[in-house]
């Protein structure tokens, strides 16, 4: 009896354990069930709303009364500066990408040309709006009328090297940026220089690098670019920034001469099509043999190659030729040297304008004693930044007299404001190219320089950035 009933009581706590549990069960499905279903409309909702606000128009300041640094750039400078100054340089950079790729794929929810139709495009993907701005117009067309730009202000190259950015740098989610530049990119793929091979200097707002051309190679992002296809422009379509395409000789001291040229071909034709222009990157400092295009034989050789794979494409796009800065002291081998690299650029009959300028391989620029102990230390390079901005400014202008205006001129070096942005336009530039600036102010620069070129082309009576460009010389005429 006693054992029956010690069955029977097992059997009951048992049944009612088992119903507790089943009743757990049901209360944590239940629960899970709407924790996932309030998760999805949370995410839902956000990813929606961040694709609607990325098509409302873009108002950028105005002109008469924005202060010189938005609110974002001052807490970019402020509060992220710091954090970022105690990260490896590469690895900021390898983070950065990243990022900015998982916000690429949230901003081309609102583009049915990467991704087809969708039952919600009345939600998120409204019509597009122009850009709003007060002032000065910065809208120009370059380059026979082939190119138009919205803004004068892109991204160098060495940012994006592997073209992994196109969608967003294409379809204008960055304000204030007009196009933009990937690269360099060789024939063949490159791991680059042994690590470390970038260093800051945040004392002058300077990097040195001795990246050693490190990239996918020309057939894995030619690849790459086709898939970004369906993004071009095309008529009744939006609007998209111009793409340009810098591409180089392989980080090999094997690949000389003859080869060489055969090298930058080979990227060239694997590449050409995918751009809306084309730069030769000749000048990298930081190859492994140490040598560049920048002297007279080799480069006509280089040029007349790249006009017969040109003149195969059915595609013209513009061809740029991209340049060192070299030390123009008042009748030295600097200015000899760009003279001689002009005058065979503008009788090759290939190049349509000029990229000014590359990093500085040397340390002949002005370093504060900080920045001058740190350089010791860190060795070869090519610095860019602060310290460059002079340097490459007369650089611009002495290209712009060799040229006499006639072919435009991507100012590039120390970019990182409106004032440092608008000597090189009265030196010659038609556009401006900013990189190092990005680090040490963060990316709403672009839309600081735009808000502050308006304002000092008003302040010289400038009605556009056309009338601005090669001032300097009507001036000095």
């Amino acid at each position: 009896l006693r054992l029956q009933l010690s069955l029977l009581l097992f059997f009951c706590v048992a049944d009612q354990i088992a119903v507790d549990l089943t009743s757990l069960l049901f209360v944590a499905m239940a629960s899970a069930q709407h924790l996932v279903l309030k998760s999805s409309a949370v995410v839902g909702a956000s990813v929606a709303g961040l694709a609607y606000y990325q098509r409302l128009p873009r108002r950028y300041g105005d002109h008469q009364t924005s202060r010189s640094e938005c609110i974002s750039t001052s807490l970019y400078r402020k509060f992220l500066t710091p954090l970022i100054y105690r990260t490896d340089p590469e690895f900021a950079h390898w983070a950065t990408i990243k990022s900015a790729k998982l916000l690429q794929s949230v901003r081309m929810l609102s583009e049915p040309d990467w991704t087809g139709r969708t039952p919600l495009d009345w939600l998120i993907r409204p019509a597009a709006s122009e850009a709003v701005s007060s002032g000065p117009s910065l809208k120009q067309e370059l380059f026979g009328g082939r190119l138009h730009f919205e803004t004068p202000f892109g991204v160098a190259a060495g940012f994006d090297k592997n073209a992994e950015l196109v969608p967003m740098l294409k379809v204008g989610a960055i304000r204030g940026l007009g196009f933009a530049e990937v690269g360099s990119i060789s024939a063949l793929p490159s791991n680059g220089n042994p690590k470390p091979r970038c260093f800051r200097i945040p004392s002058d707002e300077a990097v040195v690098n001795r990246m050693g051309l490190n990239n996918q190679g020309s057939e894995a992002i030619a690849k790459r670019l086709e898939s970004f296809s369906c993004l071009k422009e095309r008529p009744g379509g939006p609007p998209r920034s111009p793409l340009g395409v810098n591409i180089t000789k392989t980080h090999s001291p094997s690949i000389l001469g003859e080869a060489a040229i055969a090298d930058f071909v080979t990227s060239f034709e694997r590449l050409y099509k995918h751009s809306d222009f084309m730069v030769l990157n000749v000048s990298c400092p930081n190859t492994a043999e140490g040598k560049t295009f920048e002297e007279r034989d080799t480069l006509t050789a280089l040029l007349a190659r790249i006009r017969e794979a040109r003149n195969a494409q059915p595609h013209s796009a513009p061809v740029l030729l991209k340049l060192s800065p070299p030390v123009l002291d008042e009748g030295g081998s600097g200015h000899r040297r760009l003279k001689e690299l002009v005058e065979v650029a503008l009788g090759s009959g290939t190049v349509d304008g000029f990229v000014v300028s590359n990093t500085a391989g040397d340390r002949e620029v002005p370093l504060s004693p900080a920045g001058k102990e740190a350089v010791e230390g860190i060795g070869r390079g090519g610095l860019s930044g602060r310290p460059l901005r002079a340097r490459s400014t007369a650089a611009i202008r002495e290209v712009y007299r060799l040229t006499k205006g006639a072919l435009p001129i991507i100012g590039v070096g120390g970019v990182d404001s409106p004032e440092s942005a608008y000597e090189k336009i009265r030196a010659g530039a038609s556009l401006i190219e900013v990189y190092t600036g990005l680090v040490f102010r963060g990316p709403c620069i672009l839309d600081d320089m735009h808000v502050g070129l308006r304002r000092l082309l008003e302040q010289d009576g400038f009605t556009c950035i056309q009338d601005a460009v090669g001032a300097d010389h009507r001036r000095d005429a």
